[in-house]
């Protein structure tokens, strides 16, 4: 038995009551519970009601709670969600006691404190193949350099190798820790191309490129032969939209260059991902997602200290799936990887304000708040200039904040 758990981020009242509601805890439960949210919130789903009741039981004599299913006393229903609300001190406590319980609990608290371990001790070096980026001081800033004619923000801009090398060098000045070359767009309902097409594209541009980058670069791709081709260039990073599953070759190709890899969860593909998406719970379905798939390539041969998980903003989401996942974005730390996120220019900031992907600018610093405020460690932008100056300000009023 494996129960789903994660650690949940959001500090905010109003979203702890909006979970507990659909975990069917009653009013007054939630009225009580919510009361206690400046604890931790660990939330398990998938839990049986006697698994629950022992949980809620420990805690309680703990001096802690568990907020549970209102039927759960009498036995029912089959499973349900369960939020743990306790501080540090019982937490630990709580793993103790947990072992040797029945319902594979035992193993739940090992589990607990992995979350525990990961929340406090956030991965702050990323290492590449030539050299490391300090995550520690974070967010960083990816630089999109698309080199293609269609892409929905800036198609056709930086074609030219001339002129794609200005921009790159351009994002670096302005504060870009990472310049991110894709020649295939992405954008809903875009053709795929040919590994020749694609690799076309980018191929002038990396000539033009070597040796003047003073910073990393990555590469936007879902094909092995356009990955291998980049990282034979020097590219220290493979940003595969896929989760590295539309090449079966993929997964090999990045484990053996040695570069590490973004790991991005798509509802379909950019031909198809608008077409009908669908989620009953986003959040959790794309977090045991990309639990899943981490695994797997950690398997296949990945390094786990070279793997960076992105859930997805835009690709295969609703409005309002794009806007859970913002809310809940420290979330996908529990998963134990750096944590990036393309929020830049997107249609969902179109549909909110009714602007143009090139007057996206403002809205999208609202998503950067998000991010900063969750501990995202890496943002993909268009804007880098303007970004880094968001950041610069943010990153001063919370160390204001610290010294009061």
């Amino acid at each position: 038995m494996h129960y789903p758990v994660r650690l949940i981020s959001s500090r905010s009242r109003v979203s702890l009551e909006t979970q507990l509601g659909g975990a069917g805890v009653d009013s007054e439960g939630i009225r009580i519970l919510t009361g206690k949210a400046e604890n931790l919130v660990i939330r398990i789903d998938k839990m049986s009601a006697p698994a629950a009741n022992i949980i809620k039981q420990q805690l309680l004599s703990l001096g802690g709670d568990a907020a549970v299913h209102r039927d759960v006393i009498a036995g029912g229903p089959k499973e349900s969600t369960v939020y743990i609300i306790a501080d540090r001190r019982r937490l630990a406590v709580l793993i103790e006691k947990l072992a040797g319980q029945p319902f594979k609990l035992g193993d739940l608290g090992k589990t607990i404190g992995t979350l525990l371990h990961r929340h406090e001790h956030p991965p702050a070096l990323l290492p590449l193949r030539e050299g490391t980026l300090d995550l520690s001081a974070g967010p960083l800033i990816m630089g999109v350099l698309n080199v293609t004619p269609d892409s929905f923000s800036d198609g056709g801009l930086h074609l030219d190798p001339a002129k794609a090398c200005d921009r790159a060098l351009e994002m670096v000045d302005e504060g870009a820790a990472v310049i991110d070359i894709g020649g295939e767009s992405s954008r809903p309902g875009s053709r795929e191309l040919t590994e020749s097409e694609e690799i076309g594209r980018i191929a002038p541009v990396l000539e033009k490129l070597a040796g003047m980058l003073p910073v990393p670069f990555s590469i936007d791709t879902r094909k092995a032969a356009v990955a291998r081709l980049a990282c034979e260039a020097g590219a220290g990073i493979v940003n595969d939209i896929s989760g590295l599953r539309h090449d079966p070759a993929m997964m090999e190709t990045v484990a053996v260059s040695g570069a590490a890899a973004v790991v991005m969860h798509m509802q379909g593909t950019p031909e198809t991902m608008q077409a009908e998406p669908h989620y009953h719970d986003p959040v959790s379905e794309i977090y045991e997602w990309l639990d899943a798939r981490t695994e797997t390539l950690i398997d296949g041969g990945v390094r786990l200290d070279k793997i960076i998980v992105d859930p997805g903003i835009g690709f295969g989401k609703r409005l309002r799936d794009n806007l859970d996942i913002l809310h809940a974005i420290g979330d996908f730390h529990s998963l134990g990887f750096p944590v990036i996120v393309g929020y830049s220019r997107k249609s969902f900031i179109g549909e909110l304000t009714k602007r143009e992907p090139g007057e996206r600018l403002w809205g999208g610093f609202a998503a950067l708040a998000h991010c900063l405020d969750g501990g995202v460690q890496i943002v993909r932008v268009h804007d880098v200039k303007e970004t880094a100056d968001f950041i610069r300000v943010w990153k001063a009023v919370e160390r204001r904040g610290e010294t009061q």
